[in-house]
């Protein structure tokens, strides 16, 4: 086996498709996989969240005050667990075996003591698979022939530079120029500069090798570039740095294969039901979060069911009123014999009982609810659409992950996850979402990075996208005395310095890799630029960036002027011709008169041309909401038997839990954080002018309400 191996190959493809039996390329995950699979290691690891919980627990075993963690850990246990094993995780790639009991620094040695309850208590990180493998290497050696380093070989982390030690290596990362004319000029000139030799700025001169273009959007860069690809059959290469997926909608706008960007994000459709599901078990209940819940694409509660909650809460929110129970009603007529199973799902989902976030809600329950959620995307696993396979089994993954260390928390003795705790553990369980399942590359794709340091093959063209400031190296969180104790203890970190040295050269492969043409499109003004265009910018003097929009607008053979046709103008009055407005039927309300005397062209277009909001539902104003919840009392005023005739101390004790329960059932968004002086305002506010509207009916002698 002949493996091509690299720090940035993972997902990317930045080189030209081969048939050859026994070839690869790999990134850091894949050629793990390839080592594990051949020494017999391979096993199925757990989600990074039940690591996090894992390593909670060691931490929470060894705190006392005297711990360099202790106050952090008590305000954010899972966050705090979190950085920690971000940090045990980086030394044990870089040569850590475990000890820091020699070490100076007390955060140190409290690392090195939290260690020895880690070591056989987390899941082994990747550097611990690697000295795993190193170890088993010892007495098997793996069916590699070869492995040819697309990086050098100083730049991989040290578990990386143990295991390459025992493997036949071939370095092929040596840069070098393949253009012609000022293209070829410029690679030369970069090297240069690059290895730190002085080198004088060469003057433009434009034979077609090297373009440079800005457009005010990404939206008219992206369809420009589109625009290159689409119409040329030259050996291209993709560059997109920032939004490169939106290149790839432009594409499929377009018509045009998708290059196969991929983007992760935790607000795919499947990933959100789970933040939903339980944003609904705290008090005071989250109505829109529930709303959000009701009218979502992916739900466990069927749809006719969800859809008519959800105009009842967007209507009136609150659960167990009128409308609530008329609706509940109308949902077990339309499903007949499988009425009681969606009443439990409504139960289950809708009407469960939620605890308070000062105290916070049981972990079981908690586990309860997620390994609901599971069992509903289990079922889908098997659907016979690809991309809705895929998006069910990431929802699944999710809710697996979020199970999992719910379960290792309820091991640990934990009873109960207040709001902020349960959030960081789903988030933690989301890491960094899922692809799109239908963004995939294409037949008629030409090869395509969103990593420059993918790039491994030349090509005639190469185009660069959205040339935007990259992710830099962050800074070590440790001082320079400690990373001398961790060195001193195994760690061998790498020196920053040398860390943005080889990040640096990374980001010329693409500028390198093009033979004919290079084309490159800066980001909009105003958004920082890539490090690699300032370099280009002082080793090319007067090197123009082409607008794009004076690039479309100008006149050529392609183009067809398009009159311009101005927008109407205002009109203050608007005639109908007699006979077309429809007679109102029914009777009218006071707001319907209103509106007619007031603003007769907005009763005209409301009530006669039955002109309707959109469909789409969202909670109501404040002043809707009020005017609901006031005629909602009044009504129940006015219904008791002995409403014109109750003295002032009953009327007070009949307000209250009246009041309480109208907002419980039609208004509960008013109980929601915030909220509270809104609330204590229009109580104060209805009950005086319900109190008026008693003296009033009784001044008046009145004898009946209708």
């Amino acid at each position: 086996m002949h493996i091509k191996f690299g720090l940035h190959l993972d997902g990317q493809v930045g080189w030209h498709p081969y048939n050859r039996l026994g070839h690869q390329t790999l990134g850091p995950l894949g050629f793990l996989t390839t080592l594990e699979t051949q020494h017999g290691l391979l096993r199925d690891h757990p989600s990074q969240s039940e690591r996090i919980v894992q390593y909670r627990d060691c931490l929470k075993r060894c705190d006392h005050p005297d711990r360099f963690y202790h106050r952090s850990f008590a305000t954010d246990e899972l966050g705090t667990a979190a950085t920690l094993l971000g940090w045990r995780d980086l030394w044990h790639l870089h040569g850590w075996a475990g000890g820091l009991d020699q070490a100076a620094s007390r955060r140190l040695r409290d690392m090195g003591e939290v260690e020895v309850l880690a070591v056989n208590t987390v899941s082994p990180s990747l550097g611990e698979r690697l000295a795993l493998v190193l170890k088993v290497m010892e007495v098997r050696r793996p069916a590699i022939d070869e492995v040819v380093l697309a990086d050098p070989y100083s730049a991989f982390p040290y578990r990386w530079r143990e295991v390459l030690a025992q493997l036949p290596v071939r370095d092929e990362s040596p840069l070098a120029a393949r253009g012609v004319g000022v293209l070829g000029e410029l690679q030369v000139r970069l090297l240069r500069a690059q290895a730190g030799e002085p080198t004088e700025p060469m003057a433009w001169r434009d034979d077609g090798s090297l373009t440079v273009v800005q457009a005010e959007t990404r939206i008219l860069s992206g369809r420009w570039s589109a625009g290159q690809i689409i119409d040329s059959t030259t050996d291209t290469l993709m560059v997109a740095g920032s939004d490169a997926a939106l290149f790839d909608g432009l594409l499929a706008a377009n018509n045009q294969p998708r290059q196969g960007f991929r983007e992760a994000s935790a607000f795919r459709p499947t990933l959100q039901v789970l933040p939903l599901a339980l944003e609904l078990v705290w008090e005071p209940l989250n109505f829109y979060a529930l709303l959000q819940f009701l009218s979502h694409s992916v739900s466990p509660v069927p749809g006719f069911a969800r859809f008519k909650l959800a105009g009842v809460v967007a209507d009136r929110p609150g659960i167990g009123g009128d409308a609530w129970r008329e609706a509940l009603t109308k949902i077990a007529e339309h499903y007949g014999n499988k009425a009681a199973q969606v009443s439990e799902s409504i139960q289950r989902w809708v009407e469960n009982p939620c605890y308070s976030q000062d105290t916070g809600a049981p972990v079981s329950a908690l586990l309860e609810r997620v390994r609901w959620l599971e069992d509903f995307f289990r079922a889908r696993l098997a659907d016979a659409d690809s991309a809705r396979r895929v998006a069910f089994y990431a929802g699944f993954a999710q809710c697996r992950a979020c199970a999992e260390a719910l379960e290792g928390l309820l091991s640990q003795g934990v009873v109960t996850l207040r709001p902020r705790q349960l959030q960081k553990l789903v988030a933690q369980a989301t890491a960094r979402g899922s692809e799109n399942p239908l963004w995939v590359a294409e037949v008629g794709a030409c090869p395509a990075v969103s990593e420059p340091g993918a790039v491994l093959d030349a090509f005639d063209r190469v185009i660069w996208w959205q040339m935007a400031m990259p992710a830099m190296p962050s800074a070590y969180p440790w001082s320079q005395s400690e990373i001398r104790q961790l060195a001193d203890a195994g760690v061998h970190l790498p020196d920053q310095a040398e860390e943005l040295e080889h990040t640096a050269r990374e980001w010329l492969k693409p500028i390198l890799a093009a033979r004919r043409q290079l084309i490159l499109v800066l980001p909009p003004k105003g958004v920082e630029v890539h490090p690699v265009w300032l370099m280009l910018e002082a080793l090319v003097a007067g090197l123009p960036v082409g607008s794009l929009e004076a690039l479309l607008t100008a006149a050529g053979q392609d183009t067809v002027a398009v009159r311009h046709l101005p927008l109407p103008s205002k009109r203050r009055w608007w005639t109908l011709p007699a006979g077309e407005l429809p007679a109102r039927k029914g009777r009218d309300s006071y707001s319907s008169l209103e509106l007619l005397l007031f603003n007769p062209y907005h009763w005209v277009l409301k009530y006669p041309a039955a002109l309707k909001t959109s469909r789409i539902l969202a909670l109501g104003q404040d002043f809707r909401l009020l005017g609901n919840l006031a005629h909602g009392l009044v009504e129940r005023f006015f219904l008791l038997p002995d409403a014109l005739h109750l003295g002032d101390a009953a009327f007070a004790a009949w307000f209250g839990p009246a009041f309480e329960g109208i907002v419980a059932e039609e208004g509960a968004t008013l109980l929601m954080p915030g909220r509270r002086s809104d609330l204590e305002s229009f109580r104060l506010q209805l009950r005086h002018a319900l109190e008026q509207l008693r003296h009033q009916l009784g001044r008046a002698g009145v004898v009946k309400v209708v």
